[in-house]
């Protein structure tokens, strides 16, 4: 398996980072006796990675796991939660159909407890909840988690079949930014290679960055990342490169969406020459109209200088340095609100350029992005 199959890989033996806190709180249910769990998080989050969490290391005080992915026939469910038992004690089932399957489950269980877990349970239709509430009543010893999209959890309560019987919610976390780098790492390792690379550790870190702490997206993003790689024969991938090769996948993608085929390669996606920040921006690109009038100055000077610091662009706008701070941070695509916000701007539109000295102190130094630069500028 190459690298590019590792980093969009959802198999169970995929390696993971495991979700220690929801881990702890979902023992901590079971041993609560809490039989009834929901846990919602959006998309992307990593739900059903939780559920191979649980299926590779069980909780304690619970003997077996059986997991479905999806909806499936009653009659399946069954087969199901029977072959999640050793071949010994299956060899005398008796009476097992549906209606009285919760007698037969609490026998083969006995004093052994059994975690199922239902994810994507907000596709599930009422007579599956209805027959689990009978398994409920039948089994004492059996322990359902229900995995979804947020709004789950209502699903259930309006559910007269469970509505009483629910006992904890939880939700999903999102993961850190160095979480996600620790993810990367261990798929490349999966498949044999060497510590992060062909990552530099910049790079490792603006691609996790660019996941906006979603998994799926970290594994999305490394997906486009590892394409434009190969198809320019880049070996190295560091902070530049990752945001050359999003920021190239995100022009095409608004081109694509916003122009109709006629106007693709017509000039009619720029805009008119404007004035920004006291410079003259030629044939600057439509993202530009929905930056905020301090972000569009800012841009204008970053036009007309190669790279800038803080508290030089504060001094030349008069504004205030925090202010201009929280702007740049946001220019950068660190801001999670403002990113979903703004589809349109191909985000990072400015990036950390390195350190330099500036007015006798070492800092930390902006510039355009190559692809922020090459859509600002008119051929």
């Amino acid at each position: 398996m190459c690298i590019r199959d590792s980093i969009k890989s959802t198999s169970l033996e995929t390696p993971i980072i495991e979700r220690e806190n929801a881990g702890k709180s979902l023992e901590e249910a079971v041993g609560g006796w809490d039989r009834i769990i929901v846990l919602t998080a959006p998309i992307g989050y990593g739900k059903t990675t939780f559920m191979n969490q649980l299926r590779k290391k069980h909780l304690k005080e619970v003997g077996y796991v059986v997991t479905f992915n999806t909806f499936t026939s009653i009659e399946n469910m069954v087969e199901s939660f029977k072959n999640a038992f050793p071949r010994w004690k299956r060899l005398f089932e008796g009476n097992t159909d549906e209606s009285r399957f919760g007698e037969y489950l609490a026998k083969k269980l006995g004093g052994s407890r059994m975690l199922a877990i239902f994810d994507e349970a907000q596709d599930y239709p009422p007579e599956v909840f209805k027959w689990l509430r009978i398994l409920n009543d039948h089994c004492d010893n059996l322990f359902m988690l229900f995995i979804g999209l947020p709004g789950l959890d209502d699903k259930i309560a309006s559910e007269a079949s469970l509505r009483d019987r629910r006992a904890k919610n939880m939700f999903l976390e999102s993961l850190s930014t160095e979480k996600l780098a620790e993810i990367l790492e261990k798929r490349i390792q999966w498949v044999g290679g060497c510590g992060i690379k062909p990552f530099t550790e910049d790079g490792a870190r603006r691609l996790s960055d660019s996941a906006q702490h979603v998994p799926r997206k970290l594994m999305e993003n490394g997906q486009k990342v590892i394409e434009y790689c190969a198809k320019n024969e880049i070996y190295d991938i560091d902070s530049r490169v990752i945001e050359n090769a999003l920021g190239s996948v995100i022009d095409v993608e608004i081109v694509e969406k916003q122009a109709p085929e006629a106007l693709r390669a017509s000039e009619s996606v720029f805009m008119p020459t404007q004035s920004v920040g006291g410079g003259v921006i030629q044939g600057g690109f439509s993202f530009l109209s929905e930056l905020s009038p301090t972000q569009q100055e800012i841009v204008g000077l970053f036009k007309e200088h190669e790279s800038l610091s803080i508290p030089e662009i504060s001094q030349i706008l008069e504004k205030d340095i925090r202010s201009v701070g929280s702007l740049i941070r946001k220019l950068r695509g660190l801001n999670p609100q403002e990113v979903a916000r703004k589809p349109n701007v191909p985000y990072p539109v400015v990036v950390k350029s390195g350190k330099g000295s500036r007015a006798g102190r070492i800092q930390d130094l902006y510039s355009l992005s190559d692809n922020s630069r090459r859509l600002l500028t008119e051929n």
